[in-house]
């Protein structure tokens, strides 16, 4: 089984020899790699292209997003699985075999992730141990994602594998059948979300035609992330920032299914209400999210009617994925 390592970079410099020096040196073989610069301005392709002959780089003159850039290298390959990578992830020498062994002899899984620690120096542990950074993304009835045991400690509570609803998308492994299966107007990432939330998006779509997501915690790695919820909003670009809300009800204008809404309707509600009044008294630039989700609702609802198509599972195996 054959793998290719999609990388998106964008003035991501400075986290590349780190980050491809641990693909090369996987102890799965084959594998291949491929890196899609978005238009940095930082020398990222020259130094990948001096430093690393064996990686393919795809040098874009414009910004594609997350999900389109790495829809430009999956329709490029031919690959049985897929490892989409963070420019500011850092994998252990173990971690695709860890994960293709995990997945080989379980023909339902479409989509897999493991345990990355965090490398973000604004989270303190005065445990002394690691932090986790990411093991699996949960969905809360409000519909606000949720990486579990997330800035937490390692006390073992991520230490088993485990299904899960969704797998965050900075080292996620995704099965080409599945990707060929969910794929829409030949997307397999929803290039409407840009940056933020897509990972969730394909995971939902994929749960809804059958696929499952495996959580791996002996795949091991490092990841700083640019961006967690403890954050102040103001140290995010307002291009995220926006994106963040209109990522949230193209979510679920595409898969939401209406009985689960309409029984959830009052935490959202609540939810929605809230981040309303913060943007109208703290982040009016973000109001441009509202705008631009409305504008993409067409488009939202002809893609819900195909994923609702494809639906092979039963209603109650979807809810009970709500916190």
């Amino acid at each position: 089984m054959t793998v290719l390592v999609s990388i998106v970079s964008f003035n991501g410099k400075a986290f590349l020899q780190r980050c491809l020096d641990g693909v090369l040196s996987q102890t799965y073989q084959p594998v291949e790699i491929c890196l899609l610069d978005n238009a940095s301005d930082d020398g990222s392709v020259d130094f990948v292209a001096k430093n690393f002959p064996t990686v393919k780089v795809i040098s874009s003159r414009v910004n594609l997003g997350f999900g389109g850039g790495h829809n430009v290298i999956i329709r490029r390959a031919q690959s049985s699985f897929v490892l989409v990578l963070n420019q500011d992830a850092f994998l252990s020498q173990t971690f695709l075999e860890e994960l293709i062994t995990a997945v080989k002899d379980r023909p339902e899984v479409g989509i897999a992730g493991g345990k990355l620690y965090s490398l973000r120096k604004a989270e303190p542990n005065t445990d002394g141990g690691e932090l986790i950074d990411m093991t699996w993304l949960d969905i809360e009835k409000k519909r606000r994602q949720v990486c579990y045991a997330h800035a937490q400690p390692d006390r073992g509570q991520a230490a088993v594998p485990t299904f899960a609803f969704a797998m965050d998308g900075a080292a996620m492994l995704l099965r080409r059948t599945m990707l060929e299966e969910i794929q829409i107007d030949d997307e397999y990432y929803d290039e409407d979300f840009f940056a933020g939330k897509e990972d969730l998006d394909l995971s939902w779509r994929a749960q809804l035609c059958g696929w499952k997501c495996l959580y791996v915690p002996s795949a091991i790695g490092h990841h700083v992330r640019t961006f967690t919820p403890k954050d102040r909003r103001s140290e995010v670009s307002g291009i995220l920032r926006a994106g963040s809300v209109r990522n949230r009800y193209l979510l679920m204008l595409k898969n939401d299914l209406i009985k689960h809404f309409v029984r959830h309707l009052p935490h959202i509600a609540i939810y929605d209400l809230k981040i309303l009044a913060h943007t109208l008294l703290f982040e009016r630039s973000s109001l441009e999210g509202y705008v631009q989700a409305l504008r993409l609702v067409p488009r939202a609802l002809r893609k819900r009617r195909v994923i609702m198509s494809r639906k092979t599972v039963d209603d109650t195996y979807i809810l009970q994925w709500f916190r």
